[in-house]
This record gives C-alpha cells, sequence and structure tokens, in this order.
C-alpha cells in the first residue's frame, strides 16, 4: 500500500518538467511503495506566440529558446537534447498536448486503460517533444502516439470532442491558482501544505518525502 500521497504538477513542454522526473524515477527507485503520484497539469505556455513576442523569451526569441533547452537538458544527463523543434515546428500552446493528457488520464480513471497510462502517454509526449523534436501540440502526433501504446484511440477522441477533457484541464487550473503554483514542475504534498518548486536537489524532496512519512511537519516551502 502506498503511504505518501503526492500530486506532481508540470507542464508538458517544460524542459526543467522532462528533467525533473528523473528525480521521481529515483524516488520510486528507493522505495517505489512510499510515494502514490497523481499526475497535474500547470499548463504555463498557454500561448507561446505571446511568450516569444511580447513575455518572458522575447528578448531571446527562438534561438534563445533552442539554447536554454539545450543547455538545460546537458546540465542535467540528457545531452541529446537539441530543442531544435522551437525552430522546426514551434508549437502553439502547451494546453493542446495537456488536453490529450487528461483524456487519457479520464480513460484510466474510468478503467478503459490500465493504471499507470496516463504516465506513459505523457511521457512518450515529452520524448516526442524534446528527443524527437516533433510538435506534440498536434493532434496528429497525439493520436500516433496514443496508437503505439495500445491507448484507444475512439474513447480518447470522444473525450477530446465533448469537451471533457477541456473541463478536467480546467480543473487543474483552478486548483493551481488555488494552492498558488508558481510554475513547473511542482510537488505537491499534503492538500498544499507542503510544495516544491522548480529545479531543487533530489535530496530535498527525498528528505521532504521521507519527512513526511515520519510525521514531521515541513510546513510549506517553495524551492
Amino acid at each position: 500500500m502506498n503511504d505518501l500521497h503526492c500530486e506532481y504538477w508540470l507542464d508538458p513542454l517544460c524542459i526543467w518538467a522532462f528533467v525533473g522526473r528523473d528525480k521521481l524515477d529515483r524516488i520510486r527507485e528507493a522505495d517505489e511503495h512510499c510515494l502514490d503520484v497523481e499526475l497535474r497539469i500547470v499548463p504555463i505556455f498557454g500561448s507561446l506566440e505571446h511568450r516569444f513576442t511580447k513575455g518572458p523569451w522575447a528578448t531571446g526569441g527562438i534561438e534563445g529558446r533552442i539554447d536554454a533547452t539545450a543547455r538545460v537538458a546537458r546540465e542535467h544527463g540528457h545531452p541529446e537534447v537539441t530543442g531544435e523543434v522551437w525552430r522546426v515546428d514551434t508549437p502553439s500552446s502547451s494546453w493542446a498536448p495537456s488536453i490529450a493528457i487528461k483524456a487519457v488520464q479520464d480513460m484510466e480513471r474510468e478503467g478503459e486503460a490500465p493504471t499507470g497510462t496516463c504516465e506513459r502517454y505523457l511521457r512518450a509526449l515529452q520524448d516526442r517533444f524534446f528527443l524527437g523534436n516533433e510538435n506534440t501540440a498536434r493532434r496528429s502526433v497525439q493520436l500516433d502516439l496514443a496508437r503505439e501504446l495500445d491507448i484507444d484511440i475512439e474513447g480518447m477522441q470522444r473525450r477530446l470532442d465533448d469537451g471533457r477533457a477541456l473541463a478536467m484541464l480546467y480543473e487543474d487550473f483552478l486548483d493551481k491558482e488555488r494552492l498558488g503554483l508558481r510554475g513547473s514542475p511542482s510537488f505537491v504534498f499534503d492538500g498544499g501544505r507542503t510544495i516544491l518548486y522548480g529545479n531543487f536537489a533530489y535530496g530535498v524532496l527525498r528528505e521532504t518525502i521521507a519527512q513526511l512519512l515520519a510525521g514531521g511537519d515541513t510546513g510549506a516551502t517553495a524551492c
């Protein structure tokens, strides 16, 4: 039985979330039964055109994003990531792959997909974006990946077409606002009393989990 519930919040186009999943893997390898992980979406790249023209990436532009993506990946053990996707097929919004993730998550919750399918799909989307340099905001890419993972396409499309997946993403957005989450990735424990955000050392995550499992009062943190 899992002992500690954790909400893992991320944006599927965030390089920090891509490299940050290594921390989650290490925790699971250390003790696969100590953590019950619920995936949540905090889509911070709602409009990438706005981000590149008027937002925080306006100064560096596409080349700056390519360099930053490759640098972060290289510094965290992923030299194979080039960031070229930002040049060859720039996505318009991370809300598009996020909605696809929520559709698969609902299928898993309804018993139409095996346990763990949503996380496998999320990781496949991340790999296709950062390693394959493919625009995962495109519905064709999302559905191709679903087929490769033997996810029922009809069930997925039904949730995309009837607005159910979009509604689930909006609920994540409301909870993100309520919790005051700053961005991707974020680990949320105990209903928001303990929050770890951004690029922090693996030891911080491990110690936080150990404290919570031991019944320690870690309070709310932002790393």
